[in-house]
Parts: C-alpha cells; structure tokens; sequence
C-alpha cells in the first residue's frame, strides 16, 4: 500500500513516525513506553498491567467509572491498551473528522490519569478476572510459564501473579506512573493521511509530551533466554497436549532476521511446508507454528501448538528431521522459492490498511529506534538462497540453550523422552 513515513523528534525528547497513507479516510495513533512488567518489582508484578487498566478508565477529567472510555468510543473510535514485558501501549483508532477530539483525549490519558482508590480497586478486580481467565487458557499458560524458566528477569506464571494482587497499593501504581511515563521514554506513532508529512501531528504531539517531565528512554533488558536441562512439565487433565520448544541465541544480523522469517515458512509456512505440511498429510496435528524472534542481544527460534499424546512423539520427530535437513544442505531451490513468495505474498495482503501499516514499522522503531524500509525489506527476503538458510539452520541447532514446555495428562518421564525426540537436551 502507497505510503511515505517521516521521522519527528520532538524538543521534549519524545520521537516517533507519522506515516502518510494517501486517501485514508481513518487515522491510527499508538503511544508506547518503556513501562512494562520488567521496569517493576517483581513482588508486585502487575503494577505495570493495572497502571494501564486505570490510564485507560478514568481521568480527572472523567473520575466516573468507565466515564473516559465510554467518551472516547463515542462516534464509533476504537480504543485499547496493553502491557508487555516492554511496554505500556495506548491505541487509537478513528475516522479522520474524529482527530482532533481524540488527541485531546490522548492529552487526557497520559497527562492527567487519576489514582483513586475506588477505581484501583475495580481495576484490581478487573485485572484478576483476565489473569483468571488466562489461566484456562492452555497455549497460553504453557508459553508464559516457560518464559518464566527461561526468562526469569522479564516473566511471571499467571498464578504468582494472581497471588501477590492482593499485595499492591496504589502507591506503587503512581510511582511507576512517574517514573516511566516520561517524554524522552516515550514513543508515538501516527498512520493516516497526512499530507503536510505529519509536522501539524508533530506539533500537537508535543503539546502532549512537553507536559510531561523529560527523563531518559529506559533500556530493555536483552538477556539470552536461559537453557533447562529437563522439560518443564504443567499437570493439566486434558485429552491433548500443548507444547512451546525453543532455541535461544545472540543477535541476529539484519540478513541473518530475514533469513529466520524464510525459516519459519519452510516449517510451517502452509500445507506445503516441511513440519505442517508432513504433519497433515500424516493425520499427526491439526495445527504447528514456527516462532522465531529476533532484538538486539538475542534471538530465539521454536515450535508451539498442540497434539494428542499418541501423535506427540511422531510429530516431534518431524520437527528434528526437518531442522536437520535445513541444516544438512536438503532445502532445494523450488522449496526456498515457495517460502519466499508465500511470506512476501502475505506481508503484501496484510499491509493495506492505515492500522497494517503501522504495524509494520513499530517494533523494529520501538526497540531499536529504525525504520524498516518497507519495499527494501521484502526484497531482502527475495534475496535469501539455500546456503544462507543452511548456516542458520546450523546456528539454530548449535544453539546451547534450550527449552520446552509440555502441559497437559504427562509425566516427567513422558516429557523427558519427547524432549529427547525433538533433540533439545
């Protein structure tokens, strides 16, 4: 989709893009922080999560319950929040007519949130019904509870954090407040059509973040994912069994995260590809992903899905047979080919929306402060060849570290020798 992006970096020491998307008749505004789980205690673990939830209910403008929300969807916005390991992101989306109004309401949020007792409460509340629900949900939980083993400085199981709830004041919720919602940590996103190359945005921008102290942009914590000697196993009685494996390892060049993205194509990249499509062929698994991540300092690459206990064993066989031909030379050209139309193909059909663009360019903004080039980038993945996805599949299984999470009706004993199947010992 046609569009031109424009860097501002602002005198309060905020920055971010505003993203020309000519004709767009809708405009999608995200506000991020370095703020999340990891800048807190982690005694109080939630304090990042239930700061969002009360940013995002009240104000001292709207101190009724709800009240801000229910202004800010009026006219058919879309309003959201969420907290990360990272981050604290507020989100937007509106028709062009409703701009003005909602970066008002922006102003509102990140400038003046309110700190009641009543609402903290009600938010408290909130907060522990999602964890609870989250507890039930079985991917889920296998993911974060090995995230915990592996990244003990960033993670916390949804039943720890349950339990310490009822310790947090909101105090603690003022002081993160506070201390992370600065302008220099802050970053801003704009995507919609803007002409002027966002510099009127800008300015509005700053009348927001100028209100704020300056700061410091808070560093991330880029620590490479711990190995486990032994599975970590999560007694749930249920028929099937959900699994996340992974690999971790350092920095990946930017060629090197190209090359992962193909990697995760030739596994489970459709009914063609290595895992997923052996998989269905075979009756072994409805459903496999690939998970690769890559950030400065460290990445990571693996297996998550579910698979009834019968089928575990044979399908973490595919698994391991397919990394290791990656690795041994077996990928043929036609196989590669297919990867990379399939992956440029998808990015091209999920980017044409205001929102999809957006999205394209945060993450890689956010943590390292670059902005992907969107046509430079689909053509790096064009350019990957098989000895470039040889070597990685080398480094992905050379990897020294390792994990894998198994939850469901299994023993240690069980887990253990799927453990040993998948070749992550």
């Amino acid at each position: 989709m046609k569009h031109t992006v424009y860097e501002h970096k602002l005198e309060s020491g905020a920055r971010g893009l505003v993203i020309d998307v000519p004709g767009s008749a809708v405009v999608c505004v995200r506000i991020t922080f370095h703020s999340g789980f990891q800048f807190g205690n982690h005694d109080e673990y939630e304090v990042p999560h239930i700061m969002e939830h009360l940013l995002a209910t009240v104000t001292k403008r709207h101190a009724e319950p709800n009240a801000f929300m229910i202004e800010a969807q009026k006219n058919g916005a879309y309003v959201n929040a969420s907290t990360s390991a990272d981050t604290n992101e507020y989100i937007y989306e509106c028709a062009e007519f409703e701009l003005g109004r909602i970066m008002d309401l922006i102003e509102e949020q990140v400038c003046e949130p309110l700190f009641d007792e009543k609402a903290f409460a009600a938010e408290v509340s909130n907060v522990r019904e999602e964890l609870t629900r989250n507890t039930t949900q079985h991917m889920s939980v296998c993911s974060v509870d090995l995230s915990e083993r592996v990244f003990p400085k960033l993670w916390l199981g949804y039943e720890k954090r349950i339990a310490q709830l009822d310790t947090i004041k909101l105090p603690a919720l003022s002081n993160h407040y506070e201390r992370t919602h600065t302008a220099a940590n802050a970053r801003f996103y704009l995507a919609g059509n803007f002409s002027d190359g966002g510099e009127a945005m800008a300015k509005r921008v700053e009348k927001i973040f100028a209100r704020l102290p300056k700061g410091r942009r808070l560093p991330l914590d880029r620590g490479v994912g711990l190995g486990l000697k032994e599975p970590l196993v999560i007694k749930r009685d249920i028929d099937q069994v959900y699994y996340r494996a992974g690999t971790y390892f350092g920095e990946l060049t930017t060629r090197e995260r190209a090359e992962l993205s193909i990697v995760r194509m030739l596994m489970t990249g459709g009914m063609g590809s290595r895992v997923l499509g052996e998989a269905r062929r075979r009756g072994l698994a409805y459903s496999v992903s690939a998970v690769g991540h890559a950030e400065p300092g460290n990445s990571s690459f693996g297996f998550a899905g579910y698979v009834t206990p019968k089928h575990a064993e044979p399908l973490f066989e595919v698994m391991a047979r397919s990394m290791e031909a990656l690795a041994g030379g077996k990928c043929r050209a036609e196989e590669l080919k297919a990867a990379q139309d399939l992956l440029v193909g998808s990015i091209t059909r999920s980017t044409q929306t205001a929102g999809d663009i957006l999205q394209w360019y945060v993450e890689y903004y956010d943590d390292e402060t670059v902005i992907r080039d969107f046509d430079a980038a689909l053509d790096l993945l064009r350019e990957v060849t098989l000895d470039e996805v040889k070597l990685l599949g080398e480094k992905i299984l050379s990897a020294p570290n390792h994990g894998v999470g198994l939850l469901g009706r299994i023993s240690q004993t069980e887990g253990a020798r799927w453990t040993r199947v998948l070749n992550l010992t």
